[in-house]
C-alpha cells in the first residue's frame, strides 16, 4: 500500500472551500442520507479512487460509492484537483447494459472485492453490499398504501354491519345497561393496553432484524433528538445552547442572541448559527430559529429522518402490525355500533352510549396515529438508551446528554428563550422548506479513459485508468 498517496487522498477535503451548500451537505440532501452515513460513503469513495489509482485492471464501485462519484463529477474543480492528486484522470463512462458488459463488470466486481480486502480489509456491508442507505433495514415495501387499506376496510365495516346486527341483536336484547357500557369500557381499556404492549415488543423485534451495519445504529444525537420530538427547533435549541456554554454566543436582554467570538473547531450546525449572527448581527431568538430552519444543514436532519419514517411505514412488516391493530379495534367499534343500532330500533336512551363511542373512536384514531410513529419516538430512542449508548463513552458529550435528558441539561438562562420560540408556532411550517441551489455541469477531456458499468445492471460499475 502506498501510504503517502493514501494519506493525501484521506486528507483531501471535498467541502473546501466551506459553504452553506457544500459537497457533503448536497450529497446528504439529494439522497436523504444521515450525516454519519454520508461521511462513511465519502470515505469509501476515497478508498475506491485509491484502488483505481493503483490498479491496472477495471475497478467496480458499489451503488453508494457510485452515487458519491456522480456528484463529485459535478464539482468539476474539486474533481480535477482530486484526479491530479491521485495521478490519473478518471473518466466516467456509462454502461451500455449489454450482455458483454454484464460479464465484464461482474468480473470487475470480483476483482474489486479481492483488491479491497487485501488493501483495506473487509468491506462495510452498508456501503458495498446494499444498493442504498435504507436497504440495510431489510424491509420489503407493502403492496397497498395504508390509506387504501383503511378506505377499503371502512367500506367492509359498513357492509358487515348487516349480518353482525342480526347475529348480535338477540344477545344485546338480553344485556341491559349499565352492564354493556361497563363491559365495553373495560374491554376497550384492556385491548388498548395489550395492543400497546404487543406493538412495542413487535417493533423491537423488527428493529433487531435491521442489518447490524445499518445507519440506524450510527445516528448522531441531533438526528435522534429530531426523531424523538419531530421538531427541528429542538435541534436548533441544542446547537445554540452549546454555543452559549462554550462562550461563542451570549444571551442579552429581550431574548437576544449575540455572537461573542467566532471560534474554530465548531460543528457544521454551529458554523451556520455563527455565520448568521455574524451576517445579521445580534438577533431576537425566534427570528434566529426561523432563519436556521431554512439552512440546508438543518433541513437535511429533518428530511433524512422523515424519509426514514416514510420508508418504514410503507413496509410490509409495519403494515401487518397496523392491520392487526386496525382489525381488533374495528371489531370493538362494530360491537359498540351494533349496540347503538339495536338501541335505536328499540327506542332506548342512547346519550351515554353515543358519548362513549365518540370517545372510543377519538381514542382509536389517536392510538393508530401514535402507532405510525411509535418506532421513532419510543423504540429507537430506547434502543440507544438501553443497548447502544451504554457501550460508549458519552458522559462528557453534551449532545448525547441533551438527547438523553432533554431540557434538563439546558442552560437555565436559555430556557425562557426556548419557551418564547415554543409559543411562536408559526415558524414550524418553514422546517419543510428548502434552499434552492443551482449547479453547473461540465466535462473535460482526459488523458486516459475508464469504462464503467455494473454487474447488477446499474448505470455504472467499474473503472480503470492508464
Amino acid at each position: 500500500m502506498d501510504n503517502v498517496l493514501w494519506n493525501k487522498i484521506l486528507q483531501f477535503d471535498f467541502d473546501d472551500p466551506p459553504s452553506e451548500f457544500s459537497f457533503s451537505t448536497r450529497l446528504a440532501k439529494e439522497n436523504f442520507w444521515a450525516k454519519n452515513f454520508t461521511q462513511k460513503a465519502i470515505l469509501e469513495y476515497k478508498k475506491f479512487m485509491y484502488l483505481v489509482s493503483i490498479s491496472e485492471s477495471m475497478i467496480s464501485p458499489s451503488e453508494t460509492v457510485d452515487t458519491v462519484w456522480h456528484l463529485h463529477l459535478i464539482f468539476t474543480q474539486s474533481y480535477q484537483e482530486f484526479c491530479k492528486l491521485i495521478g490519473k484522470q478518471i473518466q466516467h463512462i456509462p454502461s451500455t447494459h449489454n450482455k458483454e458488459d454484464f460479464q465484464k463488470f461482474k468480473k470487475a466486481k470480483e476483482q474489486t472485492n479481492k483488491l479491497y480486502e487485501s488493501t483495506f480489509g473487509s468491506q462495510p456491508k452498508d456501503i458495498w453490499e446494499f444498493e442504498g442507505m435504507y436497504e440495510s433495514l431489510n424491509l420489503d415495501k407493502a403492496r397497498i398504501k395504508l390509506r387504501t387499506f383503511i378506505s377499503n376496510a371502512l367500506i367492509l365495516f359498513f357492509v358487515l354491519t348487516f349480518p353482525f346486527y342480526y347475529i348480535l341483536k338477540p344477545i344485546y336484547i338480553k344485556i341491559d345497561n349499565p352492564y354493556f357500557l361497563i363491559g365495553f369500557i373495560i374491554l376497550s381499556i384492556i385491548s388498548f393496553k395489550i395492543l400497546d404492549l404487543y406493538n412495542k415488543v413487535r417493533l423491537r423485534e423488527i428493529v433487531r432484524e435491521f442489518d447490524k451495519d445499518s445507519f440506524i445504529y450510527n445516528l448522531q444525537p441531533y438526528e435522534l433528538v429530531y426523531l424523538k420530538t419531530q421538531k427541528i427547533s429542538n435541534v436548533i435549541n441544542g446547537v445554540v445552547n452549546e454555543l452559549i456554554e462554550n462562550k461563542t454566543a451570549e444571551i442579552q436582554p429581550y431574548n437576544i442572541i449575540n455572537l461573542v467570538e467566532n471560534k474554530a473547531n465548531l460543528t457544521d450546525e454551529q458554523i451556520q448559527v455563527t455565520r448568521s449572527l455574524k451576517e445579521f448581527g445580534k438577533s431576537v431568538y425566534p427570528t434566529l430559529v426561523m432563519r436556521m430552519t431554512r439552512k440546508p444543514v438543518f433541513i437535511n436532519i429533518s428530511h433524512c429522518m422523515d424519509a426514514f419514517e416514510k420508508y418504514f411505514t410503507k413496509s410490509k412488516k409495519f403494515h401487518h402490525l397496523f392491520y392487526l391493530n386496525f382489525v381488533i379495534l374495528a371489531l370493538l367499534s362494530m360491537a359498540g355500533y351494533i349496540r347503538l343500532v339495536t338501541g335505536f330500533t328499540r327506542n332506548k336512551p342512547l346519550g351515554f352510549l353515543i358519548f362513549i363511542l365518540i370517545v372510543f373512536i377519538i381514542t382509536v384514531i389517536f392510538f393508530l396515529h401514535r402507532l405510525t410513529r411509535l418506532i421513532f419516538i419510543d423504540t429507537i430512542t430506547n434502543l440507544y438508551k438501553t443497548e447502544i449508548l451504554p457501550g460508549r463513552q458519552t458522559e462528557s458529550n453534551w449532545q448525547w446528554n441533551y438527547f438523553l435528558f432533554s431540557t434538563a441539561v439546558i442552560t437555565p438562562a436559555f430556557i425562557p428563550l426556548i419557551k418564547e420560540v415554543n409559543r411562536n408556532n408559526s415558524f414550524e411550517s418553514s422546517s419543510s422548506s428548502e434552499s434552492s441551489s443551482g449547479s453547473s455541469c461540465g466535462s473535460s477531456d482526459s488523458s486516459s479513459g475508464s469504462s464503467c458499468g455494473s454487474s447488477c445492471g446499474s448505470s455504472c460499475g467499474g473503472c480503470g485508468g492508464d
